[in-house]
């Protein structure tokens, strides 16, 4: 079972949401209990003043005529809800009600009732009583509907304020985790972009401080095998050059020495070395094509025309091949730009062409059809290939056949010369409207004419 990976994304924002949520719990909590305590101390100081009040009035108009004690609070009809306006009740010395507002209509004043604040039966009452004694004691009560509206609302607002704050600071650090990720997406594709033909150091521009010296590693490690890879490929490029020489000399002296003999055994002992040098040379052109492919060969920076180059390398197959009549050549009839290095270009069509030469077997003649822009298509007639065969001989040193006159290595350079300059290889087995044959075709990357 393939253990599921853990998200960058939901780590770092699980890490980064949670005590945030928890710090404006803990946050909305303190406000409601602070704000509770002030604004009741708030409210009961002003029950308590407004309570003074009605004593010291009390206290001064006793006795008047006409005083109604009831209708002291009656000012707060204009000014209050029915459910917020104060009550009042009037006791005298022997704690029974003398009178009371029309606030308090059938509402029963809650007993026994402390001196001083005290909350009941949704009301929060002050009794305070008098200095005088025959002046007795007052109560008032006020609701607590108002204060606890209050209360909810502050705190509403508060959890709301939280709620955006946090909710900003959750798109913000969404934001920037992804930005952050998106950063890490990069500096992954920049260091996938490395391969044997690209082991230059790794671009700074998306990296953060705290990984700079992971990447300094990696720098080192492809620094390491960039000189190693460098050195075996300087040591084949070298090997096959300085055999060119002796492989030739060689073969010079064995043309002679064949020209000089007249014993038939001998001549055919000196034709096979002769073939076997000559099989020689031809690894060693292979080996040197295929270092060349190694090392990056594939792009120019300036596009040219490559018509031209196509046209040579079509004549001169024809000028090689043991029979020319067997061959069809079609050539390019417009001209085509593109950045493919003609070099490269040299390596495939050469290769695609005596790979054409080499295993034509049938009766029907080799066609290059390289009349189409940018197209150049390669058929022969041979024995079909089964998708076995098809698929081992793309792989490098693996051969059609076991005596095939060849070394597994030119469909090879092919596809990796491909790879490096844009260029698409199409293989059709066996070729259109036949039982038989074999069909290459190479596409050429398009760019914008070359002015002539």
């Amino acid at each position: 079972m393939t253990r599921r990976h853990k998200s960058l994304v939901q780590s770092l924002l699980g890490s980064l949401l949670v005590p945030g949520l928890a710090v404006m719990v803990i946050g909305v909590l303190i406000v409601q209990h602070i704000f509770k305590d002030e604004y009741d101390e708030l409210l009961d100081a002003s029950l308590i003043g407004k309570a003074h009040l009605l004593v010291e009035f009390i206290e001064t108009a006793q006795g008047d005529a006409g005083f109604d004690v009831g209708g002291l609070l009656d000012f707060e009809s204009k000014l209050r809800k029915p459910d917020e306006r104060a009550l009042m009740w009037y006791l005298d010395p022997d704690g029974q009600v003398y009178a009371q507002s029309k606030s308090v209509g059938t509402f029963a004043l809650p007993t026994p009732l402390a001196t001083g604040l005290s909350t009941a039966a949704g009301h929060r009452f002050i009794m305070l009583r008098s200095d005088q004694p025959e002046t007795g004691s007052v109560v008032v009560a006020e609701p607590m509907v108002e204060r606890n509206e209050a209360i909810t609302d502050v705190v509403i607002a508060v959890a709301i304020g939280f709620g955006l704050l946090g909710a900003l600071f959750a798109l913000s650090s969404f934001w920037a985790v992804r930005r952050s990720v998106a950063m890490i997406a990069e500096l992954s594709r920049n260091i996938a972009e490395k391969n044997e033909h690209n082991l230059s150091p790794i671009e700074r521009e998306n990296v953060f401080s705290e990984i700079t010296p992971a990447i300094d590693t990696l720098d080192g490690l492809m620094g390491r095998l960039d000189r190693a890879i460098t050195a075996e490929r300087a040591f084949a490029t070298n090997a096959a050059h300085e055999l060119r020489t002796p492989v030739a000399i060689c073969l010079a002296q064995a043309q002679r020495l064949r020209a000089k003999l007249s014993d038939p055994a001998k001549i055919d002992n000196i034709v096979e070395i002769e073939t076997g040098l000559k099989r020689l040379e031809r690894l060693i052109e292979r080996l040197l094509q295929l270092s060349r492919a190694q090392s990056g060969l594939g792009l120019n920076a300036v596009a040219t025309d490559v018509s031209p180059v196509i046209t040579l390398l079509m004549s001169e197959m024809r000028s090689r091949s043991r029979a020319p009549e067997k061959i069809e050549l079609k050539f390019p009839e417009t001209h085509f730009s593109t950045r493919v290095d003609p070099d490269a270009l040299g390596i495939i069509l050469n290769n695609m062409f005596d790979n054409a030469l080499k295993h034509a077997s049938g009766p029907l003649p080799t066609v290059v059809d390289a009349s189409q822009s940018g197209r150049v298509a390669v058929v022969n007639d041979c024995a079909p290939l089964s998708p076995a065969d098809l698929d081992r001989i793309k792989q490098r040193f693996n051969r059609r056949g076991a005596l095939s006159d060849g070394y597994g290595l030119g469909l090879s350079i092919i596809q990796d010369l491909c790879a490096q300059s844009g260029c698409q290889l199409e293989i059709y087995v066996p070729r259109e409207l036949s039982p038989r044959g074999f069909a290459a075709v190479l596409r050429l990357p398009k760019t914008t004419n070359v002015p002539r």
